[in-house]
């Protein structure tokens, strides 16, 4: 989140007024919506707070740029855990990736991100947003499932966490912003049984679960 909305955070706690987290739901849903709807080019942080219902004032105190809004957009309301934390230690790896469920998606997700590409591929503002706030976490979380994976001792020796943990995160990427499709559950799945497993585990001929789509 930005850094007015964390100068925000700390005006509220001195003088005891409480985050009101459901206005920042609104706020999201409205801009996910207008990205959909009109593409970044047409969304307006004052068209986002009428169609939420807020103030103006209101989301320029949490956004300062309508960037850091619309990738909050995406990255806050994509379904997907922000941090291993989110996760639950499954046992295995394979389970453990399941589980962030990198195919599931809203179904705007399409429109959304199609609404966004153009912007990331002209606007370097955009891009290195984008890459900060979507990219990266995504790395972070992969490299701390397989650091856990590890310490359970599934893993090669020689794997290199650092190069594998950009690998799923930049298939993701190229076929959502350069192929245009969609990252659905069998795309996943087969990712993970394709191409993860196979770079990482110790034994990848070893099954560690049943290999269906999840439901």
């Amino acid at each position: 989140m930005s850094s007015v909305q964390t100068a925000d955070d700390a005006v509220a706690r001195r003088t005891g007024r409480k985050r009101d987290e459901s206005k920042d739901d609104a706020i999201l849903t409205a801009a996910r919506e207008l990205l959909a709807e009109r593409g970044f080019d047409g969304m307006t942080m004052d068209a986002v707070a009428a169609r939420a219902g807020a103030g103006k004032a209101t989301v320029y105190r949490r956004w300062s740029s309508k960037v850091e809004m619309t990738v909050d957009a995406i990255t806050c309301g994509s379904g997907m855990p922000l941090s291993i934390d989110d996760l639950p230690d499954t046992g295995n790896l394979r389970d453990d990736l399941m589980s962030v469920r990198f195919g599931r998606h809203r179904p705007d997700d399409t429109e959304i991100m199609s609404g966004l590409m153009s912007a990331v591929r002209e606007n370097p503002e955009v891009a290195a947003v984008f890459h900060d706030q979507f990219v990266r976490s995504r790395v972070t979380l992969m490299r701390e499932l397989l650091e856990r994976a590890q310490r359970r001792g599934e893993l090669r020796a020689d794997v290199d966490l650092e190069m594998v943990a950009c690998v799923a995160p930049a298939m993701i990427a190229y076929r959502k912003v350069v192929a245009g499709q969609r990252v659905d559950d069998e795309f996943a799945v087969r990712m993970i049984d394709s191409v993860i497993l196979p770079l990482t585990l110790a034994h990848p001929d070893r099954p560690q679960a049943a290999r269906v789509a999840p439901a």
